[in-house]
């Protein structure tokens, strides 16, 4: 005989109730959540069949409607060899009504085989993945159920693929901006940063004491050594990027070096100083001084050498990896580097304007240089007030342009003062007297 379940008891209870006429059958149909008329039809089963009246009738017995062993495994082995690809209702429709189970059968015996569709949630991947660790790690699962596991989790990261949605192409437009902060060694420096706005890539950061032209140009160097020549670059006002009354850019009058540099490499350089003029590149100095000083610090990074090494190999790619967007080849307008690494070295320089003296030679930051013939290596002379620029190239050589003509410098070296000998005079010594006969003498 089978056994009564809890709510059968109930039911039971409720109706003998009923019978001995402790309860009406209206307090029995509110007790039960049921219609009089069902009350009635239960005291007339109990009465014709007893307790066994109320347990169901298939109780026991095999339901017609329930899925054989080998549809399932034949399901599963279908899916998991052919299929593992398709979506739950894709599969379904192309497979799974053949077997002529419902849909939600079909889901069920997914769930108890431990599979998942490419579609799921992310809390339902998530649990997912803690379920097959542990059966990985005890080997509770086979080789087939392991490699979709695999894919579920290759899906789940090309599903998070992040990609640009703006209209900006890689290399239209870069940011340039220093932050002033005490990243280590409790010593305040600038971080200079260059950032892209298409991407949100950071393309190369640098540490310097100040906020510098020659930082600004490492960072134009390494942006194009690595991916080539910007578009544009934006920048604020400062004095490195925008001269105030500039007159005239095609002759380099009142222009600075960046953007002269810009000029010579056909880069479009935009100044503002308005924030918001570049957010992107003022974003990324907020997360940076956010996670780069604890970093930095964790490491026991004191020197500004070991923090642009830093910087540069580890840093600025994992956070790369973490926030910005992949480059689409389809929208990447950055154009190729066909400069020489001597060609640049002389563009990204620092240039002045200097008069050639009577000698033939130039005076820079104090010192003397004579303009050297690269062919014989002889020392050239040009007359007294020619015109001269002094190029301070990228690797700090010095060079010059005269007659639009390129040529080295040769450093005067400052001769050693002589060395007299002191003469000592006879403190003794009496002036010359006149003769007696002198003019002076005479009166005359």
């Amino acid at each position: 005989m089978l056994e009564l379940n809890e709510k059968e008891k109930q039911k039971i209870k409720v109706i003998e109730q009923v019978i001995n006429k402790e309860i009406t059958q209206k307090q029995a149909s509110l007790k039960l959540e049921i219609s009089d008329r069902q009350v009635r039809r239960l005291v007339v089963v109990y009465n014709k069949e007893g307790k066994e009246g109320f347990i169901h009738k298939n109780r026991g017995k095999v339901s017609n409607k329930k899925v054989s062993t080998e549809i399932k495994e034949k399901i599963v082995d279908t899916y998991i060899n052919e299929y593992a690809d398709y979506n739950f209702t894709h599969f379904y429709e192309e497979q799974g009504m053949k077997f002529g189970i419902s849909f939600s059968a079909m889901n069920t015996i997914f769930q108890n085989n431990e599979i998942i569709s490419p579609l799921a949630q992310h809390k339902t991947v998530k649990v997912y993945n803690e379920r097959m660790k542990n059966a990985i790690k005890e080997q509770t699962i086979s080789a087939e159920q392991k490699q979709v596991f695999e894919q579920r989790q290759k899906e789940e990261i090309e599903k998070h693929i992040r990609r640009s949605t703006l209209h900006y192409s890689f290399g239209e437009e870069v940011q340039m901006d220093a932050a002033f902060w005490i990243w280590f060694s409790n010593i305040e420096t600038a971080l200079h940063l260059a950032v892209d706005k298409a991407t949100k890539k950071v393309l190369y950061g640098w540490f310097s004491k100040e906020e510098t032209t020659e930082s600004y140009m490492i960072l134009l160097m390494n942006i194009i050594l690595l991916y080539g020549l910007p578009q544009k670059i934006k920048t604020d006002k400062r004095s490195s990027f925008s001269v105030n009354n500039a007159r005239s850019s095609k002759s380099k009058l009142n222009v600075t070096q960046f953007k002269r540099i810009c000029e010579d490499l056909d880069i479009h350089l935009v100044c503002n100083s308005n924030p918001l003029f570049k957010p992107n590149v003022e974003r990324e100095n907020g997360t940076f001084k956010g996670r780069l000083k604890a970093e930095l610090n964790h490491n026991h990074i004191t020197t500004m050498e070991e923090a642009n090494k830093y910087l540069n190999e580890i840093f600025i790619s994992k956070m790369n990896e973490r926030f910005s967007y992949d480059i689409n080849p389809d929208k990447n307008v950055m154009q190729e580097n066909t400069y020489s690494p001597e060609e640049l070295n002389i563009i990204i320089s620092i240039r002045t304007k200097r008069i050639i003296d009577n000698a033939s030679s130039i005076k820079y930051f104090s010192k003397y240089y004579l303009p050297i013939d690269d062919e014989t290596g002889e020392v050239m002379s040009f007359t007294k007030g020619t015109g001269c620029i002094v190029v301070n190239t990228y690797d700090k050589k010095l060079l010059c342009i005269i007659n639009n003509e390129l040529h080295s410098l040769f450093k005067i070296e400052k001769p050693e003062p002589k060395k007299y000998e002191k003469v000592e005079y006879d403190k003794r010594h009496i002036g010359h007297k006149p003769s007696s006969n002198h003019p002076w003498k005479n009166g005359h």
